[in-house]
């Protein structure tokens, strides 16, 4: 089993440097790798030629909502992606949507406090919002999957990035059966190598597959810090807890990866169970 303390170590030692994701706009920071990948929409960055992919019709459009997200103005977010949902035919525009219908629906669910007096109408409300959001986020997922597989009917060149979005819809939709299918369509079409084996690393991670370890050491060794994250999944659910959160707190102070706090909420979440 991988040992999380060795790692935590590996990483107190990188440099990283910062680039802006031309997908999403976030802030995304990788540790010497020419290709890496998006620590808020886990799409990839090129890191050999700066700002070469900026201006894309999705990050213009996208940014300002992801901006007011993190501000905290989650209302108006919602708001923001609502209109960029109807009539939308840009598969990753309408992913990088679910992701954020995603993040939203994932913090207002954690919201709650039961700590108040009375009936606690907030977390009624916080829930009911939870619920709300996450029949949006699936159905943007569904709709990219759509536009994507249109794309690939009529395409004589296929997109290998097209693909590649498509499969990370499939996987937060924990649709591993046709993830499995797209994954080997990824690993066909990516002659660059980077998007089929981080494919393969999420979809084994999440999995649990027998080529999860060999799939994290190697993504690991190369600096790629959203492994870190997978690192984290990976032992949580060989009930290494502490030392689960332990990565993800050590990867806190490098970059901001968007999946880590619902993980580090899960982890607390079975910790004071155990303790009942």
């Amino acid at each position: 089993m991988l040992d999380g303390r060795r790692y935590i170590g590996l990483l107190s030692g990188y440099k990283p440097i910062g680039e802006r994701c031309p997908h999403c706009g976030t802030n995304t920071y990788s540790a010497g790798r020419k290709i890496s990948f998006c620590n808020f929409c886990e799409l990839p960055v090129d890191f050999s030629d700066p700002g070469a992919q900026y201006g894309q019709a999705s990050q213009a459009l996208f940014a300002p909502l992801l901006e007011q997200a993190n501000e905290g103005n989650l209302d108006a977010a919602i708001k923001g992606a609502e209109q960029l949902v109807k009539g939308n035919k840009d598969s990753q525009l309408l992913y990088l949507l679910g992701v954020l219908y995603r993040n939203i629906s994932t913090a207002r669910f954690q919201g709650k406090d039961y700590n108040q007096m009375g009936f606690m109408e907030p977390n009624a409300k916080n829930i009911r919002s939870s619920l709300d959001l996450t029949m949006r986020w699936k159905e943007c997922f569904f709709k990219a999957i759509k536009v994507v597989d249109g794309e690939m009917q009529t395409s004589v060149q296929i997109d290998p990035e097209l693909v590649f979005t498509r499969f990370m819809c499939e996987i937060r939709l924990q649709d591993y059966v046709n993830a499995a299918t797209t994954l080997r369509s990824v690993q066909t079409l990516d002659k660059k190598t980077a998007m089929a084996e981080y494919a393969l690393l999420v979809y084994s991670a999440e999995k649990n597959t027998k080529q999860a370890e060999p799939s994290l050491l190697k993504a690991l060794e190369s600096g790629e810090l959203n492994a870190y994250y997978y690192l984290a999944r990976y032992l949580a659910k060989r009930g290494k807890l502490r030392e689960a959160e332990m990565v993800l707190r050590s990867l806190e102070r490098i970059a901001r990866v968007s999946m880590s706090q619902e993980l580090v909420y899960r982890i607390r979440l079975t910790e004071d169970a155990s303790k009942l």
